[in-house]
């Protein structure tokens, strides 16, 4: 029995000996290892933070998009890491993988980008620039071949043209708002609230759904501003007392993004949950047209808007007037301001009835340069990169022309112009060096065209019946445009 108890005493010694020295020379790799990504959507070139843990204490974690190596990062002691990188300038829309490896265990793990670049308001951004910087699919080697790829009646009338958000499309009708879905037009989302008088904007939340969801902004005839989730729940209603203009959203975290929109000669301001900020007569006349944002080089931010024949700007925390310019006898149309990031020293533009384009220092509202056009400008300019060889500042007349210059200090002859055979009355718009825009001339056929860019080659014109509302928008590959006999046209090229 004594030999029985001894052996057994050796056995479990030499067992927690074995325990101990696999502990001591085991890496210290947990049982499961883990990716997140944030954001996990957005376009190319978006900057994404990325978290792991489950890897070996210190070795070098590298990070792959769709198999290329774009960064890495040490892993903590326990096994952690705090990483970015930016999603290629050249994926495509749709899922990608990124992969964190582990480069001494081997331990991965994985998770899934979405590439989706969002068109969340008129002119595609808050200073109604007109230029997606973003898109990489349409572009002048394969506008040429554009093609209808589906057309659903819906009822719109002219007021509003589509926006793009959290995978949908979203457009006033005849008796509300309407989400499609974009690939092949199917009303997904039906909410009624009447005729809808503008294009909507949309708050951006967090995504994928819901917490919270984005917040689609618009308004009614009768003078309602609405929101509604993008899923399309009703969030809340505000009445403006006048059919309100085209909202426009300036992002933020929440609570400091805001609403502006003008009704009759007032300007309005609210927060993403309706509460009033501030609002503000203005007396050059009815605010007919969408405001835009300048972020920076002035600081406050600048709302821009056209009242009548005056042009103001507003300090956008207070409602308060910096400065009040009256450019023309006519009425003015939608400004546009390009990205800071992209425009050095950029000013506002806006045309006016009588075919002037005025050109204007953001700070004071003097009046930099002007340009003749050969017909009325009722639609904002559209203002590119001007790091890129192309003409970055574009623009349509109701006489049927497009212009393009490189220059918005002086306006000397363009560096081309097309005519078009109908007006323009609509902004034209900017994707990868190609020019996007419809002509509605009365009596005859309307157009949708796709133009060089660079030299104003028309590389795409196809029939439009019924009619255009307003400007295209162009992302992920499609392009978009609303007609007034009630359908939306998506096109597409045979090759994405």
């Amino acid at each position: 029995m004594k030999t029985t108890t001894r052996l057994l005493l050796q056995v479990a010694v030499l067992g927690a000996a074995c325990l101990l020295l696999l502990s001591v020379t085991a890496p210290a790799v947990a049982a499961r290892s883990t990716l997140t990504l944030s954001p996990a959507v957005g376009p190319p070139t978006s900057l994404v933070k990325a978290k792991g843990s489950g890897y070996a204490g210190g070795e070098v974690v590298a990070l792959f998009f769709d198999g290329v190596r774009v960064g890495s990062d040490v892993a903590s002691r326990t096994g952690k890491f705090n990483a970015r990188l930016t999603v290629p300038a050249l994926a495509r829309p749709g899922d990608h993988i990124v992969e964190a490896v582990g480069q001494s265990s081997g331990t991965s793990a994985r998770a899934v980008f979405l590439v989706r670049t969002d068109w969340l308001q008129g002119c595609f951004d808050g200073g109604r620039s007109c230029f997606n910087p973003y898109e990489n699919v349409l572009g002048p080697g394969n506008a040429g071949a554009l093609a209808v790829r589906w057309r659903a009646p819906v009822g719109t009338d002219g007021a509003s043209s589509p926006v793009y958000a959290n995978g949908k499309l979203f457009v006033g009708t005849a008796d509300g708002l309407v989400g499609l879905d974009p690939a092949t037009g199917a009303i997904i989302i039906n909410y009624r609230s009447g005729p809808v008088s503008t294009t909507a904007a949309v708050i951006r939340g967090f995504d994928p759904q819901p917490d919270p969801p984005g917040k689609v902004i618009f308004g009614s005839s009768d003078g309602i501003l609405h929101a509604v989730s993008t899923s399309g729940a009703q969030l809340w209603q505000v009445g403006l007392g006048a059919a309100p203009a085209s909202p426009l959203v300036i992002q933020g975290v929440e609570p400091d993004t805001k609403v502006v929109v003008g009704a009759g000669d007032t300007l309005f301001a609210f927060d993403g949950n309706g509460t009033r900020l501030w609002a503000m007569v203005l007396a050059g006349g009815p605010i007919s047209k969408a405001a835009a944002v300048m972020v920076e080089p002035p600081d406050p931010e600048h709302v821009i808007v056209a009242a009548g024949n005056t042009l103001y700007a507003l300090d956008a925390a207070s409602g308060q007037v910096i400065w009040a310019t009256v450019p023309s006898r006519s009425p003015l149309g939608a400004p546009s301001i390009g990205d800071p990031t992209l425009v050095p020293n950029p000013h506002v533009l806006v045309g006016d009835e009588a075919g002037n384009l005025f050109s204007l220092d953001p700070r004071s509202g003097a009046i930099v340069a002007t340009f003749a056009a050969g017909g009325p400008i009722s639609g904002s300019p559209a203002v590119g990169d001007p790091s890129q060889s192309e003409p970055w500042v574009v623009l349509g007349d109701g006489g049927g022309n497009i212009y393009a210059f490189d220059t918005t200090e002086a306006f000397p002859p363009p560096i081309w112009q097309a005519a078009l055979g109908g007006p323009v009355d609509g902004p034209p718009v900017l994707a990868n060096g190609v020019v996007y825009v419809a002509t509605d001339p009365e009596g005859g056929d309307p157009h949708m065209f796709a133009l060089d860019q660079a030299s104003g080659r028309v590389l795409f014109d196809g029939l439009l019946p019924g009619g255009t509302a307003s400007e295209p928008i162009v992302a992920d590959g499609k392009l978009v445009i609303a007609t007034k006999s009630g359908d939306i046209v998506a096109y597409q090229s045979p090759d994405t």
